[in-house]
């Protein structure tokens, strides 16, 4: 079994997964030996042929409906990557699993794909995998995650207005506009990529002062930390005064109460929450 230390980056420093394998539903044999050989990683048959220690699994995501699958959410898979167009010989999937290696759960998906998998509950199942979560805090993430790749997909990637009023006609037009951006080929490939570090309590320094929109005190619930970056390739967006948002324009104000740290970087294309878990 390889261990993925030919991918770029397999043996760089902070390294925190270790991909031992695989699994790609629907891809034919001869492209699932091809990428093998390019990754440096074996093909599984499905989930259960990652065991406990021998390292985790990424889903190539060739078909959208086969990422449906529960199953495929949970351990040992960490990365959910789909293969560009064009990359028969596995150069850019080596690419996004070498950044994945630097994180706990990694995404990467065009939009197309991302838009009908409901993320926000995709991710919220993988986190709580590997940290379980109450009931009511478990809710308020899933929501604060299903608006903001909401916001990356819609608002960014697609470039769809939000609704400026709670009308039947700005229904209609959100509704046009979001299909029209799904029918382009150009802005239906575009990529939303999701980056989760899970860190213990211990992990975050005590002391006064914010470290990155998080108190410096937040270990002290002994609670562990979940950091989950956001990034799409839309045009970007300057945040707007609650006062001048729309219908559907608070969900940054949404996302900032729930969350227990929120920024926003490279012109609005990132952002970048905390969570305690």
């Amino acid at each position: 079994m390889t261990n993925g230390d030919t991918l770029p980056g397999g043996g760089a420093t902070g390294l925190r997964t270790r991909f031992a394998g695989f699994v790609a539903p629907g891809l034919p044999p001869d492209r699932s030996d091809r990428l093998a050989r390019a990754l440096g990683l074996r093909p599984a048959e499905g989930p259960a042929e990652g065991p406990t220690g021998s390292g985790a699994l990424a889903l190539l995501v060739t078909d959208g409906s086969a990422a449906e699958k529960d199953s495929l959410w949970l351990p040992p898979i960490a990365a959910w990557v789909e293969p560009a167009a064009g990359d028969e010989d596995g150069g850019g999937v080596a690419a996004l699993l070498a950044e994945a290696s630097g994180t706990d759960l990694y995404v990467n998906l065009t939009t197309a794909t991302a838009h009908d998998l409901q993320l926000g509950g995709r991710l919220l199942a993988a986190i709580g995998a590997r940290h379980p979560l109450s009931g009511h805090r478990r809710d308020d993430i899933e929501l604060a995650l299903h608006e903001a790749v909401s916001n990356a997909l819609v608002h960014g990637n697609l470039g769809v207005s939000g609704m400026k009023e709670l009308s039947a006609q700005e229904l209609e037009r959100f509704s046009r506009d979001l299909g029209d951006g799904l029918a382009d080929p150009v802005l239906a490939a575009r990529r939303i990529s999701i980056a989760v570090r899970i860190d213990p309590p211990q992990a975050v320094p005590a002391g006064p002062g914010p470290v990155g929109g998080l108190p410096k005190d937040a270990s002290e619930n002994g609670r562990a930390l979940a950091t989950v970056e956001i990034t799409d390739q839309g045009a970007g967006f300057v945040p707007r005064r609650p006062e001048r948002a729309g219908a559907s324009g608070r969900g940054l104000d949404l996302i900032g109460s729930i969350a227990d740290g929120l920024e926003i970087e490279d012109g609005g294309r990132r952002i970048r929450l905390r969570f305690r878990l």
